[in-house]
């Protein structure tokens, strides 16, 4: 365990904190950083008390920044003033995770051949409604937005190798979407975490906890929401061009093909705002075009059988049509054609 530091971020902790960061560092970690965000001065005890601990190390916010910008700053302490450290476990304060579990997330990091290590607990009965909830959602949109399947999505408690800290240091996010953006960009620049059963522990219904599941949860959703935002931008270009040609020419294969001239907008817009991509251009572009080909062979024949077969209005089939493909759309742009490559700002500095 020497070679580990385990990382806990805090705001007004209780004092049974001080029991948990005692059986730590009777554990031989080679060390223990504390970061207090911004707590209230009732807790200036509790925060003495760990100072006392060996190997630990507390460092405070001046004010609450979130418990994101709070990873952040104990992943810079580990990289700059504790060289010897060759990964981090993160850990909750609030009791939930066992001594025990970060231990065993700490040896699987040590033999996982440079993998991230999540602990993952189960959802059974007599797990407070809101964590179900708010795991149980997250879990399926996540899944669908990066097309990794992990879980428990909320997890607190990771083990990250040291080569692995300069990417994370640069990701966005302040507060508790800053977990799922690491997450996100875990499973697609280095593959599935490994997952390991952790022991569930909830102390009074979860009360301590400052994560609300609906509005925290809201946070890691943007992914999706500008995903469908350049999508409304682009559809309204195309319907545009389809009906202008379509007026013009009464042919809907023209028309389709008018529609689909907006594409490269799109393509830039996902390109940069959606996926944050930084791959090659050429390779990217080659299979976006052959996704918009495809697309558009569908949507021809889509509104010409719909058309001709129930005689629908062709601009209502045209909004119908294209609504079913944004999912399709946006599930092979994910795994396909903006497949790998980090953008600059997740690259991890020479």
């Amino acid at each position: 365990m020497h070679d580990i530091a385990v990382l806990v971020p805090v705001w007004d902790p209780e004092p049974k904190m001080v029991a948990l960061i005692a059986s730590l560092s009777e554990c031989g970690f080679g060390a223990i950083v504390v970061v207090d965000d911004g707590s209230h001065v009732e807790c200036v005890a509790i925060f003495e008390a760990l100072k006392s601990f060996s190997g630990t190390h507390v460092l405070v916010h001046g004010v609450n920044l979130g418990k994101g910008r709070a990873l952040k700053t104990g992943i810079n302490y580990c990289l700059t003033d504790l060289p010897n450290i060759q990964g981090i476990v993160t850990a909750d304060a609030d009791g939930q995770h066992t001594v025990a579990d970060i231990v065993r997330v700490a040896d699987a990091m040590l033999s996982g051949h440079g993998r991230t290590v999540l602990g993952c607990r189960g959802f059974a009965e007599g797990v407070p409604w809101r964590s179900r909830f708010g795991n149980g959602m997250t879990r399926h949109i996540f899944g669908f937005v990066t097309g990794t399947t992990l879980r428990d999505t909320q997890t607190g408690l990771r083990g990250f190798p040291r080569a692995l800290l300069p990417e994370l240091m640069v990701l966005d996010g302040e507060r508790y979407e800053y977990e799922m953006s690491v997450l996100a960009h875990i499973c697609r620049i280095h593959g599935k975490p490994l997952e390991i059963t952790i022991e569930t522990v909830y102390i009074d219904g979860n009360k301590s906890s400052h994560f609300d599941p609906i509005w925290d949860s809201m946070r890691i959703y943007f992914v999706l929401a500008r995903f469908y935002f350049s999508s409304f931008v682009s559809a309204l270009l195309d319907l545009a061009g389809f009906s202008v040609a379509l007026w013009l020419t009464h042919n809907i294969l023209i028309a389709v093909v008018v529609g689909r001239l907006n594409s490269l907008i799109n393509f830039a817009l996902n390109r940069r705002f959606v996926f944050h991509n930084r791959a090659s251009i050429k390779g990217a572009l080659w299979r976006y075009y052959l996704l918009v080909a495809a697309l558009g062979l569908i949507s021809y024949g889509s509104i010409l059988g719909l058309s001709y077969w129930l005689g629908w209005n062709v601009l209502a089939i045209k909004i119908l049509v294209e609504t079913l493909l944004s999912v399709v759309s946006f599930s092979v742009q994910r795994t396909f054609v903006f497949r790998g490559g980090s953008s600059d700002r997740n690259k991890a500095p020479n």
